[in-house]
């Protein structure tokens, strides 16, 4: 019988070359159905593999409307008689980084922490000075004078805020990847840092009526004089790869133009690596429907106890995998040909 292996994605992206790289050199046959055929395409009977969509727009607002038809799109894929390798289900429930930072709080995992359970939002855009003074008194209350702002659903740092309130002085500062441009909210793939409050104030209106979740900013440690954390792909049980991330800054996406440094030049000591890999497997336990995610982990300044940044259900893309061996996307591959021949 012939196998039924399948990759649902979108044409000429990085993760289909690689991921059908991986299958030819296991010699695994896997049909690609693009996103736009994903709703007519006979599913029945085969294991799926769901890499995300390609955005169109750097607009943010525009954006969070491309995640809501892209949750929407993940709700019509159940019920479609086939396996897949994560769930739509599984991949949606940490896409909203709200319940899913809320599920790792309640289970008691170490995470960088929400210093409220809302999603703060400016509900009208002539009230987002009203959000942002909200804020501002949360950030008081919390005694936190350095949080970082994340849109409810987003991904690769877009609409990311590290802001900062300087005790006494009250000096303000801003890390981000967007900025306010002609009335829109764009995303680009440059670091910014603001210091007058007036361009921070226009930001955070704009941020706020994305919806964001505010959580704690824990110094990260460092490696040679640069902020540095992991990002740990974790599969089947796992840690099937690790990439550390360097920033001068506290954003350290690297498409961000921020350095990837191997891991190994931490120089952890193995009660750490132990620490990072139990925490990274109890979170997964969690989220049963993924069998693969990256997991952004803090390393706290000085005891280097790891904390979950946040979970991505598909966050196996790592260029310092994909060009070497390629072993994130053929253990994929091994597991797909596992589920088929547990299914017939």
């Amino acid at each position: 019988m012939t196998e039924k292996l399948y990759l649902l994605g979108t044409k000429g992206s990085k993760r289909k070359e690689f991921f059908e790289k991986a299958a030819g050199e296991c010699q695994v046959p896997v049909e690609f159905i693009d996103w736009t055929e994903a709703e007519r395409a006979d599913l029945s009977g085969g294991v799926v593999k769901i890499d995300p969509p390609s955005y169109t727009t750097s607009d943010l607002l525009q954006m969070n409307g491309q995640v809501s038809a892209y949750r929407s799109q993940l709700r019509g894929l159940e019920n479609r008689g086939c396996v897949f390798l994560n769930t739509p289900s599984g991949i949606e429930s940490v896409l909203d980084k709200f319940s899913c930072k809320k599920k790792l709080m309640e289970h008691g995992t170490a995470v960088t922490e929400m210093i409220s359970e809302e999603v703060l939002k400016a509900e009208e855009p002539g009230r987002a000075d009203g959000a942002v003074e909200r804020l501002k008194d949360m950030m008081c209350r919390c005694q936190a004078s350095s949080v970082f702002l994340k849109p409810s659903y987003s991904s690769g740092a877009a609409g990311v805020v590290a802001y900062r309130k300087f005790p006494g002085n009250g000096r303000e500062a801003a890390y981000t990847s967007c900025c306010v441009s002609g009335g829109e909210l764009v995303n680009t793939k440059k670091i910014y840092r603001l210091e007058q409050r007036e361009e921070i104030a226009a930001l955070l209106r704009s941020v706020l009526s994305l919806g964001v979740i505010v959580e704690r900013w824990h110094p990260k440690a460092s490696y040679q004089g640069k902020s540095v954390d992991l990002r740990v792909v974790w599969q089947f049980g796992e840690m099937a790869f690790i990439v550390a991330r360097q920033s001068s800054g506290p954003i350290t996406n690297l498409h961000l133009n921020n350095a990837p440094l191997d891991w190994r030049k931490l120089g952890l000591a193995e009660q750490v690596v132990m620490e990072i890999r139990c925490l990274c497997r109890d979170a997964m336990k969690l989220f049963p429907g993924l069998l693969s995610a990256g997991i952004d982990i803090l390393l706290e300044k000085g005891t280097l106890r790891p904390r979950i940044i946040e979970i991505n259900g598909q966050g196996d893309l790592i260029y310092q995998d994909i060009y070497a061996e390629n072993t994130i996307y053929k253990q994929q591959v091994g597991e797909m040909r596992k589920l088929w021949n547990r299914s017939i």
